[in-house]
């Protein structure tokens, strides 16, 4: 038995799985923000509910928790170096946990447990290097080899939405480049996902709509929708085609809204292996399987590491 939590800015997922993988219970509640104290009460209202149905006696029959979040950790502290929820800013979060609930925790960011729930049980299982991307609010990653996480010299790690200069390439389209939250001046992190999206199209036709407006659109065949997709698949592409050639992945499971957008997964899949060094005969970029929730079921999976 292990308990998951999956933390964001606006809601805290909670979920309890059986030693398959199965889920038993899912509940969510809203991410207190105003101080420590109402977060911590609030996972530790989830945890000692869900003890009382599924934990036996005794200490070391609690189950452990594994957290997914949206952020990176200090990796000789253990202190939260990013989130946005401000009451864990700088906090020991794993430890500080630990000792309230009496049990173990593992922390990891959102996007590694995405990318460990799809190599051990997803679209990346029984391949060696997965290489796991985001395009939900923002644009994250995370890259698993056999069956581990990779790196951790600082915490952060498979952030290709960040550091990059695509600046060129929205100038071609007459796009100015927008400041990312990073500081960057040209990051593709404001463009590449599913918010990126609805900016593009702003941009390119002075009309605002939802991405899940574009994406229908564009399956209708509206002009103005198809032009946005064909710029959004060269942005997102031209920087994912430098992640296949320095990872020489097997496979790049996609999480986030837009993963539910198959046709536009299977055009970018498309436009990456027409351009990368290396030969891929079979689909590389594909929707994750855990689209929808993988980080809560990559962060059940910590203990298992």
């Amino acid at each position: 038995m292990k308990y998951a939590f999956d933390i964001g800015g606006t809601k805290i997922e909670f979920g309890v799985f059986d030693d398959h993988g199965t889920i038993l219970h899912r509940h969510k509640v809203a991410t207190p923000l105003e101080d420590r104290d109402s977060f911590i009460n609030a996972i530790l209202d989830l945890v000692l509910k869900a003890d009382q149905t599924f934990a036996g006696d005794g200490i070391a029959a609690l189950p452990p928790v594994g957290i997914s979040f949206a952020g990176g950790l200090d990796p000789e502290s253990g202190a939260v170096i990013s989130a946005n929820v401000p009451p864990i800013k700088g906090w020991p979060i794993g430890a500080g946990l630990s000792a309230v609930l009496h049990r173990p925790v593992r922390v990891e960011n959102d996007a590694d447990c995405f990318a460990l729930a799809e190599a051990r049980q997803g679209a990346g299982e029984n391949h060696r290097t997965v290489f796991a991307i985001i395009l939900g609010t923002g644009v994250g990653g995370g890259i698993v080899v056999d069956g581990h996480f990779i790196g951790g010299r600082s915490g952060i790690r498979g952030e290709w939405g960040h550091g990059n200069d695509i600046s060129g390439t929205l100038m071609r389209y007459g796009i100015k480049a927008r400041q990312c939250g990073c500081g960057g001046a040209s990051c593709l992190d404001p463009w590449g996902a599913a918010r990126g999206l609805e900016r593009l199209h702003t941009a390119l036709h002075d009309r605002d709509l939802s991405s899940q407006d574009i994406t229908r659109a564009w399956r209708a065949g509206n002009s103005d929708a198809l032009k946005t997709i064909d710029v959004f698949v060269d942005l997102v592409a031209g920087q994912l085609r430098l992640m296949v050639n320095v990872l020489d992945p097997d496979i790049i499971p996609v999480g986030g809204g837009l993963a539910a957008e198959q046709g536009l997964i299977a055009r970018l899949d498309a436009a990456v292996r027409a351009s990368v060094l290396g030969r891929y005969d079979h689909a590389l970029v594909v929707p994750g399987h855990f689209f929808a929730d993988g980080g809560l079921r990559g962060a059940a999976l910590l203990h298992d590491l």
